[in-house]
């Protein structure tokens, strides 16, 4: 039964301790910007989704979303091994970059990691989600700026929507979201989207160093 006798000193009682959380629940996600040296030079080790995955043909970091019983170190561990094949034993942890939040209700925690070249080569990514990985060095995103295109997310019109109850109706002036969209183009693959986000903001960190 709820108690109909409220008070200042019980709501105080409630909200005095309370430990803020998002109001809508988040799915958390971490992926892991792996770093080899090849050649001589720091390159990131980057791969393209196979046909088969959700957004097929992107460029990004192998990662995916936390399981209950792990921490999302542990998430992007396990996504590079499933992806990519190399054992979490062979991954050096660097350390994590800035997060973000999405329009989708989620957080993405990226983290910062090191493989042996000699690793990687002799890696057996999963065919069923990478169809190629590749390598790009750092200095090339050192010295190239990223493009930048904003992209405009605006609401649907929702036939069973109430917008009658709405004042203006369907003329309401609902949000709109304005997104800059970063661009790579190395070598015939387009860089773009999260992926592009990640590396700039760790390029960022770096060319502070």
């Amino acid at each position: 039964m709820v108690d109909q006798k409220l008070s200042i000193q019980k709501i105080s009682n409630v909200f005095k301790n309370h430990r803020a959380q998002p109001i809508f629940k988040l799915r958390r996600y971490a992926i892991l910007a792996l770093i080899t040296e090849k050649n001589g030079e720091l390159c990131f080790v980057l791969n393209k989704r196979a046909p088969g995955v959700r957004q097929p043909g992107d460029i990004c970091f192998p990662g995916g979303h936390q399981e209950a019983d792990e921490t999302l170190l542990e998430t992007a561990l396990r996504e590079t091994e499933e992806e990519l094949g190399i054992p979490q034993s062979e991954i050096s942890i660097l350390g994590k970059s800035d997060y973000m939040l999405t329009i989708y209700r989620g957080v993405i925690q990226p983290f910062v990691g090191y493989v042996c070249y000699d690793v990687l080569r002799s890696s057996c990514p999963n065919d069923d989600e990478v169809s190629q990985i590749f390598t790009v060095p750092l200095s090339y995103f050192r010295e190239t700026p990223p493009e930048i295109h904003d992209m405009i997310w605006e609401s649907v019109i929702i036939d069973t929507f109430p917008y009658h109850r709405i004042e203006g109706g369907k003329d309401y002036p609902f949000s709109k979201c304005r997104i800059p969209e970063l661009f790579y183009e190395y070598k015939g693959h387009t860089i773009w989207g999260f992926t592009a986000q990640v590396i700039q903001n760790v390029i960022h960190y770096i060319n502070q160093e």
